[in-house]
C-alpha cells in the first residue's frame, strides 16, 4: 500500500516513473529516471582544499564547483542525427565573470565570507582574480571581476593520487620568497609570479630583485601610460580594487577607527600603485617599485586593522605621519604576527594579564 502510495506521488511531482532496467531497488530505479545537472563536488576537495587548520573549505569547495561548472565545455549536436559535433564555452568572454555580491547570493553567504573564499582559491593558485574595464551598452564599468581557471591546479587538487611525486606542485603566479636560507633569491620559475612581504636585507638581494623585477607582472590591473583623463580612470580603478581588498565598508563601519585616517592609508596605497615609477623610497631605503606595488596590492583588512591599531596606541610624535605611514603599510604583512602574538604573550604573562 505504501508503495503505490508513493508512486502516485512520484506520477503527481511530474518525474518519470518508466525505466527500461531495474537494479532490484525501487528508490534507485527512480532515482535514475532523473537528469540531474549542475556543480560537482569530487569528495577529495574535502582533503585537498582546506584551512590552514586542516579544515575543509566548504565555502571555497562550493565555491569552486560552480565556477568549474561554467568552464566545462557544453556539447554541440547536430538536430537531425544527434550526433557530437563540437564543443562550445558556457560564458561570452574569455574568463568567466562574477560578482561577489553575485555569489553571496546564491550561496547563501555574506559578501565577506565569499570574498575570504575567493582569495583562497587565488592563494591555492586554482583560481585568478582579473579586474577589468568593460563597457556595456556604452556604459563604463570599472573593475569588474572575471575569474580564471588554472587547469593545472584543479587538476593537482581533484587527482593527487596521479600525481607522480606524491606532492602539489606550486601554484601557478606563487608568492617568491625574497630570502632564502642561505640568502639568495631562487631563479624565477615563470613568467607571473607575485611578491610575499618578506625583508630585504643586503645589496646582493637588492641587485638580484633589479634582475628579475621585469618579470613580475601584476594581474591585468590598468596601465598607467595614458593620457590625463585615462590617469584618472586608472586612478579610480585602483581605488575601488584596493578598497575591495581591505574590505573598505566594513572598516568604516567600525566606530572605533577614525575615517580620515582610514582614507588616508588609501590614497597612500592607491597613491602607490597607480604611478609606475623605478624605485620608491620607503624608510630611507629604495625598492623596485614593482616590488612595493605587488605588496601593496596584497594588503587585506587585517594589515590595515594593524596599522590603525599601531597608530593608536603611538605616543610619539611623528613629524612625517605619510611617510610614517607608508613604511608601516610596507613592513605590516612582515610584524603583524609578531605584534599580535606580542599583545597575547602581554595579556597572558605580562603586567597587563586578564583577571580572573
Amino acid at each position: 500500500m505504501q508503495v503505490k502510495d508513493d508512486e502516485q506521488k512520484g506520477e503527481e511531482m511530474g518525474y518519470k516513473k518508466a525505466f527500461r532496467y531495474s537494479t532490484g531497488n525501487a528508490v534507485v530505479d527512480e532515482v535514475g529516471t532523473m537528469n540531474f545537472t549542475g556543480n560537482i563536488i569530487p569528495m577529495v576537495w574535502f582533503k585537498t582544499i582546506c584551512y590552514p587548520n586542516g579544515a575543509p573549505h566548504n565555502n571555497a569547495i562550493h565555491i569552486l564547483a560552480d565556477i568549474v561548472y561554467w568552464y566545462r565545455p557544453k556539447e554541440e549536436r547536430d538536430e537531425e542525427s544527434g550526433q557530437l559535433i563540437g564543443m562550445k564555452k558556457k560564458f561570452k568572454d574569455d574568463y568567466l565573470q562574477r560578482s561577489y555580491a553575485q555569489m553571496a547570493e546564491t550561496f547563501g553567504l555574506s559578501k565577506r565570507q565569499v570574498t575570504e573564499a575567493v582569495k583562497a582559491l587565488e592563494e591555492m593558485g586554482i583560481i585568478e582574480r582579473i579586474f577589468k574595464t568593460i563597457s556595456v551598452r556604452g556604459q563604463t564599468l570599472n573593475n569588474v571581476l572575471f575569474i580564471k581557471l588554472i587547469p593545472k591546479r584543479l587538476y593537482e587538487v581533484t587527482f593527487p593520487e596521479e600525481i607522480e611525486k606524491k606532492a602539489l606542485s606550486p601554484p601557478e603566479g606563487s608568492a617568491l620568497p625574497i630570502e632564502s636560507e642561505r640568502g639568495n633569491i631562487p631563479e624565477a620559475q615563470g613568467k607571473h609570479f607575485e611578491v610575499t612581504g618578506h625583508s630585504l636585507q643586503g645589496e646582493t638581494n637588492t641587485k638580484n630583485i633589479l634582475k628579475i623585477t621585469k618579470e613580475i607582472t601584476c594581474r591585468d590591473y590598468p596601465s598607467i601610460n595614458q593620457g590625463q583623463e585615462g590617469q584618472m580612470d586608472v586612478i579610480d580603478t585602483y581605488t575601488q580594487i584596493v578598497k575591495e581588498n581591505i574590505d573598505y565598508d566594513i572598516l568604516k563601519a567600525d566606530m572605533k577607527y577614525r575615517y580620515d585616517l582610514l582614507d588616508e592609508l588609501v590614497d597612500i596605497i592607491v597613491d602607490v600603485v597607480a604611478v609606475d615609477r623605478e624605485k620608491i623610497r620607503i624608510g630611507g631605503t629604495d625598492y623596485p617599485y614593482q616590488l612595493v606595488k605587488g605588496k601593496f596590492l596584497k594588503l587585506e583588512s587585517g594589515h590595515i586593522r594593524y596599522v590603525l591599531d599601531s597608530m593608536e596606541k603611538t605616543t610619539t610624535h611623528i613629524a612625517n605621519i605619510r611617510a610614517y605611514l607608508l613604511t608601516a603599510l610596507y613592513n605590516a604583512p612582515n610584524t603583524i604576527h609578531n605584534y599580535y602574538s606580542a599583545e597575547v604573550n602581554y595579556f597572558e604573562y605580562g603586567d597587563g594579564k586578564y583577571d580572573v
